[in-house]
């Protein structure tokens, strides 16, 4: 086995570098790209893209990998990596060439600016933390005297201009919905817009919107080339993903710049012209090896993740898809994410899934079997919802939406308890956001919901918890929790609430990893860092904790493990999940 995934390794290596082969684009000759180097994400579920961007002097290029930031010298050189945050970095920008601002999720100011100089880098929040965590995509002028950015007032989107030092801030009101603001050469600021309409450039933002030829959608963010006959952008194709694009605002002719089998987008320019954009490189597929240790075996051979056993039959549900259709949430929630299932008793792996349980323009995922097998509740962004639905397992019946989180909640994966009276979810809480456990009652055998959806609180416990399977007893909970950047800790919980129970803790960037329970609720399986430098699957003792013994060791990433009923195999995810960083002339 560990042959064969070197085998793979060794593919995919070779198809990133056919991906940098841009075909023939519209307009012309397929411009100069120079691979400059990878970000490696440390997750899947929960990461949003790394940043990047080129410094004004285009010396340097910024980007980030999860809660880090690295520095690269684009003439050659080492990365350096900066003071780490609290949460992911989920912006930068520069303001100048040696002040870079980048957006930490973590932090309880938003906004942090990392100065550098002879004699090192610091770390200090963006005009002294004041009224500062309210703005949304800040961008600097040339000359880093100038500052735009967005913000969402009682009346609606507002555009503010603020002088460098923070004091002078000048907010105007838009009727339409801005995204991605940037400055032109000339001084206007620029963005995106989508009223009455597909999302198109707007310049000044707020003006009506430009149209090219061909028309596009513009899927931002937006950079302009030095002499402003060039504004960058990306816009969705025909197979889901995105592309660059060029066009000029005068003459409004587009054209397309790169032809990749994935997404390429967010492009970043210096003053000399040299753009950067990147390239997604995603790979999800299912396997599993022997609880005890073993082999890993392939399961799927197509995109696919978030295993889960039927109760009773041989048969695994997954989610699979190409992840997103477009690489910002302008679209949210149209997700591209279905919900599918293999027969483990049939020859594998799969190649595609034996049966589809749903499929939508909205995300859905993360399906979970009632102990009798006759419903199935699963996460869903259908109506503009992050919220837990119901079907009927024999699909003779309409599904039905049980909890009521609404937009950006962010539920986790249901699963139901052993004795089928209560699911068991993940999700964020709506006074604070922070992700806590809840549980909803419903009955395996009508399928009606008999309590309504409580949290099930942590008492005397800090963490964010983030997923929650049952013990066997139908009373208590076993969870995975973040309790501080870079740390997270399993935990025992009553379904009534209480104090919790610490198993076990341990570090990790990897914030979402799921867990899995065996039947008998003696061992717990999790996904950590291993000495080879993979997340692998490990499992511990519920009661005791102690040493974890890992479970696999093949070099790949795993995530998301699920245990089989007959308590033998852990089925997990394996991911690979990059950005390659282009600059192109």
């Amino acid at each position: 086995m560990r042959a064969l995934v070197l085998f793979g390794v060794v593919v995919w290596a070779l198809v990133a570098l056919l991906w940098a082969r841009p075909a023939m684009v519209l307009g012309g000759e397929p411009p100069r790209l120079t691979y400059l180097t990878t970000a490696h994400q440390l997750g899947i579920v929960g990461y949003r893209d790394p940043a990047g961007v080129i410094s004004p002097d285009a010396t340097r290029l910024a980007y980030t990998e999860g809660r880090f930031i690295r520095v690269l010298p684009i003439g050659g050189g080492v990365p350096q990596t900066l003071p780490a945050g609290d949460g992911q970095i989920r912006y930068l920008a520069w303001a100048g060439n040696e002040v870079l601002v980048a957006e930490d999720t973590g932090a309880p100011v938003r906004w942090q600016t990392y100065s550098f100089s002879a004699e090192g880098v610091v770390r200090k929040p963006l005009w002294g933390g004041q009224d500062v965590n309210h703005l949304r995509q800040p961008a600097w002028n040339a000359d880093a005297k100038s500052v735009v950015a967005l913000a969402t007032g009682k009346e609606g989107a507002e555009l503010w201009r603020i002088s460098a030092d923070g004091v002078t801030r000048q907010r105007t009101l838009l009727a339409a919905r801005p995204s991605s603001p940037a400055w032109t050469p000339s001084g206007d600021i620029a963005c995106i817009t989508n009223e009455g309409g597909p999302p198109r450039v707007s310049i000044p933002c707020g003006a009506p919107a430009l149209r090219f030829e061909p028309d596009l959608d513009v899927i931002g963010p937006l950079a302009f080339s030095g002499d402003g006959t060039q504004v960058y952008f990306a816009s969705p194709n025909d197979q889901g993903m995105v592309e660059l694009w060029a066009a000029d605002p005068a003459k409004s002719r587009a054209r397309r710049l790169t032809s990749f089998s994935r997404d390429a987008y967010a492009p970043s320019v210096a003053a000399n012209g040299t753009a950067i954009f990147k390239v997604q490189s995603y790979r999800t597929f299912l396997a599993d090896a022997p609880s005890g240790g073993g082999t890993t075996r392939q399961l799927t051979t197509f995109q696919s993740e978030t295993p889960s056993f039927h109760p009773t039959r041989h048969r695994l549900a997954f989610t699979y898809g190409t992840w997103r259709r477009v690489v910002d949430d302008a679209k949210y929630p149209d997700i591209a994410q279905e919900i599918g299932v293999i027969d483990l008793s049939q020859p594998l792996p799969a190649d595609q899934p034996a049966e589809v349980i749903t499929k939508s323009d909205s995300e859905d995922q993360a399906m979970a079997w009632s102990p009798n097998g006759k419903w199935i509740a699963f996460h869903t962004h259908r109506e503009m919802s992050d919220d837990v639905w119901l079907r009927p397992a024999d699909g003779k019946g309409p599904d039905r939406r049980i909890t009521f989180l609404g937009r950006g909640a962010e539920v986790g994966w249901p699963r139901w308890s052993p004795d089928g009276q209560t699911v068991l979810l993940a999700g964020a809480r709506k006074g604070d956001g922070r992700s806590v456990v809840y549980a909803i009652g419903v009955d395996q055998e009508s399928g009606s919901v008999t309590a309504e959806l409580r949290e099930v609180r942590a008492e005397g416990f800090d963490g964010e918890i983030t997923h929650a399977e049952w013990l066997p007893s139908s009373t208590t909970a076993i969870a995975i929790a973040k309790v501080g950047p870079g740390r997270h800790a399993i935990i025992t919980l009553p379904s009534t609430g209480g104090r919790p129970h610490v198993v076990h803790e341990f570090e990790t960037e990897h914030d979402f990893p799921g867990l899995a329970v065996s039947a008998d609720g003696r061992m717990v399986a999790f996904t950590a860092p291993a000495p080879d430098g993979f997340f692998q699957i490990f499992r511990i003792p519920v009661i005791g904790g102690g040493t974890p013994v890992q479970v696999t060791s093949d070099l790949s990433h795993k995530t998301q493990p699920a245990w089989s009923p007959d308590g033998t195999r852990i089925a997990f995810t394996v991911w690979s999940y990059d950005a390659l960083f282009y600059a192109m002339q």
